[in-house]
């Protein structure tokens, strides 16, 4: 990470200490006058009269500054519309992640990938290694009218997480960003461990319609070392559970391990047949090596064989 150039920190300190404490986090004066209003706003929402709020709002600005990821001091982070709750051990919502699940719903309102009236028709969504919850909680938000039943099912191997995700059910109905469940359409999420056949098999009667993924993808290497594609903070303060497949699993035949949990996701799109899958990857070369892996799995041969007879 480059040097900050010392007039940036004399600029902020002629401003306020609060925004010189921000500077070695935020690398920019606006960046770290936009976090300081955020900061000053918690505050100002969270502690009470008679307490020292100037004392509160230094403290968290210098904790900031340290690298604490923003969301994990405010606890929540804006997802769509939706507020989703935030924790240290469970990874923070990206702006790419809501990005592509915006696009997803507006792919799957349209009938494309599903074909037919989607009014007409009864969705199944699952979410794999689901975190937050901040994918299956903003899909059910978004298609919840469009269907005439639908089921959203978000697992995690981390207990954590799944705890995390129910509370953010609650929450967001609290807030009134989202409707309540009721008989044939619900949000819901349990401790799944993708690798385990009982825990997948427990899902393959249903099957899904659209099967969805952020997993962990990220290289120990890149883990330990950054090499400019993982900041400090992520990895200082971030889950690496969630971000690094554990050494522990066996890697396929053909694959690379940090790609793992892709050639098991495609071993499980096998067995649930969703027509539409949904992947986030971490590059362009990451990218090229799981459609290599595609081309050569099974399911490339069972798409294509089902494509001929439709």
């Amino acid at each position: 990470m480059p040097r900050l150039p010392p007039w940036l920190s004399r600029q902020a300190r002629c401003h306020s200490p609060n925004l010189a404490a921000l500077i070695p986090a935020c690398r920019d004066l606006q960046c770290s006058k936009n976090e300081l209003r955020w900061l000053t706003d918690f505050v100002e929402r969270t502690v009470f009269e008679g307490c020292n709020k100037a004392r509160r709002l230094r403290d968290l600005c210098q904790k900031r500054g340290r690298g604490v990821p923003l969301q994990y001091i405010l606890g929540s982070q804006p997802f769509g519309h939706l507020e989703i709750l935030c924790k240290p051990g469970v990874l923070i919502p990206r702006p790419e992640t809501e990005a592509y699940t915006h696009y997803l719903a507006d792919l799957i309102t349209s009938g494309q990938g599903l074909g037919g009236d989607p009014c007409t028709q009864d969705l199944r969504i699952a979410d794999f290694c689901t975190g937050t919850g901040c994918i299956s909680l903003l899909l059910y938000s978004l298609l919840r009218q469009s269907f005439r039943h639908l089921h959203v099912e978000g697992v995690d191997v981390s207990l954590e997480a799944v705890d995390l995700a129910r509370r953010n059910i609650t929450h967001n109905q609290t807030l009134g960003n989202m409707g309540k469940s009721e008989p044939g359409n619900e949000v819901s999420f349990s401790r799944k461990d993708i690798f385990n056949d009982q825990d997948i098999a427990a899902m393959e009667d249903k099957g899904c319609d659209v099967l969805i993924s952020n997993p962990p993808y990220i290289s120990p290497k890149v883990w330990d070392y950054g090499h400019g594609q993982l900041g400090y903070s992520v990895r200082k303060y971030e889950p690496r559970l969630a971000l690094v497949p554990s050494q522990q699993i066996p890697t396929p035949s053909g694959w690379q391990h940090q790609d793992v949990f892709y050639a098991r996701l495609l071993d499980i799109a096998l067995r649930l047949r969703p027509k539409i899958a949904l992947f986030e990857l971490g590059d362009e070369m990451q990218a090229r090596r799981i459609l290599s892996g595609l081309f050569q799995h099974e399911i490339s041969a069972v798409s294509k064989a089902e494509n001929l007879l439709a």
